[in-house]
């Protein structure tokens, strides 16, 4: 491994705030990144609600932790989240994060999991008329975040969560949004790992604002049905993680790398052991 990838790994990691478990010391998540000198944090909202944004404010700028990505923004299929865009905003200028991340939501409304049994028989959706209304509210995200000095992240979101997730799903469609301002992509390998373009985007385009990774759990269809930490192994599931990781640290520019795992996916699995051992796990498959 060249020593400028692995310098490149020691001021790019950051970890994601959704694997801290709720209901639990906030602190203790800041505490377990700094133990493993890691420089660099992901948050989302319910997390710095239960921290209180000045106080983290104070937390992250006395210990110079800088935050990668807000989670998150959009959801253009539900107009109470849709909303909630406003307080967001808000912590994003106070917290002052690379990106605030844009999830379009999926076509029947709100970020809540759908039953994958959903029966499609007898509805009658128009996804390009949801497309073309959701364009309409992300150009006018995009604008107001950027008469606030904000950079927002439009992530694809894989295809087969179109009912629940998102209904932006590829990289050049989102790439094609994004063109003519500011703002940037976050790529997510759990959403964009069999996107064709994901190789030459990682590498080339300077629209690439965040990468978000993990290993990636199958169905015996092959099908994402959830996230894993990281093992020795280089290619997990035919999908090769250390490559993409390789990329994006090789880069000249200061593209991070964030950890993303939801406390759902590790459940018994105490999530400062995860947060210890990330960055020798990363190390083993560079």
């Amino acid at each position: 491994m060249k020593s400028n990838i692995r310098d490149a790994l020691e001021t790019r990691l950051s970890v994601n705030s959704y694997l801290w478990p709720k209901n639990t010391d906030p602190y203790e998540f800041i505490e377990a990144i700094l133990k493993a000198g890691i420089k660099n944090i992901g948050l989302h909202t319910d997390f710095i609600e239960e921290y209180g944004v000045n106080k983290l404010k104070q937390e992250l700028s006395l210990n110079k932790i800088n935050v990668t990505s807000i989670n998150s923004v959009g959801y253009f299929t539900d107009n109470f989240y849709f909303k909630q865009h406003e307080k967001i905003f808000n912590y994003a200028k106070i917290l002052k994060p690379d990106v605030v991340c844009v999830i379009s939501g999926g076509i029947l409304g709100g970020p809540n999991p759908i039953s994958s049994e959903y029966n499609f028989e007898n509805k009658n959706f128009n996804i390009e008329k949801i497309r073309k209304e959701s364009l309409d509210q992300l150009l006018y995200l995009f604008n107001k975040a950027q008469e606030q000095n904000l950079t927002l992240g439009l992530e694809p979101i894989g295809s087969w969560e179109i009912l629940k997730k998102g209904h932006f799903n590829s990289i050049s469609s989102c790439l094609n949004i994004v063109k003519k301002y500011k703002h940037k992509l976050i790529i997510d390998l759990y959403h964009s790992f069999a996107d064709t373009k994901l190789e030459s985007f990682l590498k080339n385009s300077s629209k690439l604002g965040l990468l978000q990774f993990s290993n990636i759990k199958f169905d015996d269809n092959w099908r994402p049905i959830g996230r894993k930490i990281l093992n020795k192994h280089n290619k997990i599931n035919n999908v090769d993680i250390s490559k993409y990781l390789k990329t994006v640290l090789n880069r000249k520019d200061r593209i991070n790398i964030e950890f993303e795992i939801f406390q759902s996916d590790i459940k018994e699995i105490d999530p400062k052991l995860v947060i210890a051992n990330l960055k020798k796990e990363i190390l083993k498959l560079l």
